[in-house]
């Protein structure tokens, strides 16, 4: 097909005209800073120029004045419009300054210059929600629930006749197990005995105490320091609330009110730090691809720096996870708490999904012969620093001597 074939009839809003020439301006919009005592100035790119179409039309024959009638009403029709350029196909343009005349001595002839400016688009900027924040937010709601939970509970119990002997057993459990996971209420606290003091003496002064360390804490106990960390620790908050539900009930139906009492708020107060930090999770943009891969001798003298991104499949095991922690606690209390916990349940789910949007998922590769995992990391990502990660995921007994069989492994 020649040249001549590839051109397209030229109209502007269906209204058709001839074209003798066209001239477009290209490149780049820049800002040229020249400085004082230097010989070399900079150029600062400001992006690519606007494309404005000039042609240089006419219109001819008996009917032209007809014609000209149209492409004038076409050509003051505000808004953006369809141009055939004769050269360039179908564009969204407006039309600019332009220009018509006669000639008495061209009889039967209209001439024009039309200039058109591509249209682009008229964007403004979108709100977006902070799910973050909300499950922030939502994790204070849930802390008054359950301190309110906890307060009414133990107005219906008569602790004058709990022994606090009774309790070691039980509240040594959670004692523990709240060292273990949200440290910083415990060393408030002081000890087990002083636990199971404000139990039976001032469940008020305890709730105060709780509330004073998670509001001075501003968040979650443990900062957000990576991803795999970050996840595979709110595994195991999960496992913590659930193995609260397990302790041994002690002697006496006082007791025992008291200590479900204190069970319950306990697992409240986890699951307000894991939804802290479920809500500084933070949902990145997903990373972009090497553009370059860099020989495997300069990774090792300068290894490859990537943003970490989260793995789709390990962010939902741990939203069903905790959503259904959510759940079951949920269930466990009046109207208002099961509000709170429900709202902060779908806030979670929310702000999860958000994250997962910007991982990446796994696939199954079989190496065909035992390999290092740095030459099977090189080789599928272009980056060696990334053996770790394919020896963690898949409990490799010895980095060097990778297995050929099913290995999970990350897209890219």
């Amino acid at each position: 097909m020649s040249w001549r074939d590839k051109l397209r009839p030229a109209s502007f809003r269906g209204v058709p005209f001839q074209v003798d020439g066209e001239k477009t301006p290209v490149g780049r919009r820049t800002v040229l800073h020249e400085y004082p005592q230097r010989d070399v100035p900079f150029a600062e790119d400001m992006g690519r120029r606007t494309r404005q179409y000039t042609l240089t039309a006419f219109l001819i024959g008996a009917d032209c004045l007809e014609q000209r009638d149209a492409l004038l009403k076409a050509l003051e029709t505000p808004g953006a419009g369809e141009l055939v350029h004769p050269w360039y196909g179908t564009l969204k343009v407006t039309a600019g300054d332009c220009e018509v005349s006669h000639e008495r001595l061209e009889g039967g002839v209209v001439r024009c210059t039309l200039e058109f400016v591509e249209a682009g688009e008229l964007v403004f900027p979108s709100g977006k929600a902070n799910t973050g924040k909300q499950a922030s937010a939502a994790a204070d709601t849930v802390l008054a629930a359950g301190t309110g939970r906890f307060d009414e509970a133990m107005a219906q119990i008569n602790r004058t006749r709990v022994a606090a002997s009774g309790l070691v057993k039980g509240m040594t459990g959670l004692y523990s197990t709240l060292q273990q996971q949200v440290r910083p209420i415990t060393d408030a606290i002081g000890g087990v005995d002083a636990f199971i003091g404000m139990l039976i003496g001032a469940p008020s002064q305890l709730t105060g105490l709780i509330t004073g360390v998670l509001a001075n804490a501003g968040g979650a106990f443990n900062a957000f320091s990576g991803y795999r960390f970050g996840l595979s620790a709110l595994s195991g908050r999960v496992g913590a609330v659930s193995s609260l539900a397990a302790l041994p009930a002690p002697q006496g139906a006082e007791a025992a009110e008291l200590q479900a009492a204190a069970v319950a708020l306990a697992q409240d107060v986890l699951l307000v730090d894991m939804i802290r930090q479920v809500g500084e999770m933070p949902a990145n943009q997903p990373a972009q691809p090497l553009a370059t891969v860099p020989a495997l001798a300069v990774q090792v003298q300068q290894p490859v720096t990537r943003a970490e991104v989260p793995v789709v499949d390990d962010v939902q095991q741990v939203q069903a996870l905790i959503s259904d922690a959510l759940w079951e606690q949920a269930l466990q209390g009046a109207h208002e708490y099961y509000q709170a916990v429900t709202d902060a349940r779908i806030q979670v789910t929310r702000h999860l999904t958000e994250v997962a949007r910007q991982g990446v998922r796994l696939t199954t590769v079989t190496p065909p012969q035992p390999v290092p995992a740095v030459a099977l990391a090189y080789a599928r990502y272009g980056d060696a620093s990334r053996a770790e990660e394919v020896v963690s995921r898949n409990r490799v007994v010895h980095p060097l001597f990778v297995p050929p069989s099913s290995l999970q492994v990350a897209v890219s």
